[in-house]
């Protein structure tokens, strides 16, 4: 079950785990999960979007190019190169700021996995994973703190799910 392998989950894993069934995002995560017909643009439209606590989202790969997006909202594939080199050295967007949407964004956070932008009334959160990068946006009276949860969430449970699904299959 899930739960074998809750001993070697840590830190926000553990928090995430521990809410199963208390945040709609994760409950419908985990009852698609096995079916793996979910596309990626359901993952924009109901997991990111549909949270309720991202205005609008994409999911990109590091070579740029999209994946799924919201509704007008476009990820550039120039922008999406520079937001992924920007996970190796990101430099050059703390000087310059990220472009998401064709809109400037001061970088306040980048590491390896996560970069956080912001501007006037709003910001950004994008997470790498292996082979994508989920990024969500959000505008007030929406919040940075609920924006950036949801994207980070997904990104986790998503390859905790895959973790289970493969102890499952004996694997």
């Amino acid at each position: 079950t899930a739960y074998e392998i809750s001993a070697c989950l840590v830190g926000s894993e553990m928090c995430i785990r521990d809410r199963y069934g208390v945040n709609p995002t994760i409950k419908f995560l985990v009852s698609n999960s096995k079916a793996n017909k979910m596309s990626w643009q359901t993952y924009v439209d109901t997991n990111l979007v549909g949270s309720g606590k991202v205005s609008k989202a994409a999911i990109i790969g590091h070579n740029g190019g999209t994946w799924a997006t919201s509704s007008g909202f476009v990820v550039s594939q120039q922008e999406g190169l520079d937001l992924a080199a920007a996970f190796k050295d990101a430099s050059n967007l703390r000087s310059k700021g990220a472009f998401i949407n064709k809109e400037k964004h001061m970088v306040v956070l980048a590491n390896d996995r996560s970069i956080y932008g912001k501007k006037e009334k709003g910001g950004f959160a994008a997470v790498k994973t292996t082979q994508a990068i989920l990024i969500g946006t959000y505008v007030e009276p929406l919040t940075a703190g609920n924006c950036n949860n949801t994207v980070l969430e997904i990104v986790i449970m998503r390859s905790w799910l895959i973790t289970v699904y493969l102890i499952e299959q004996g694997y």
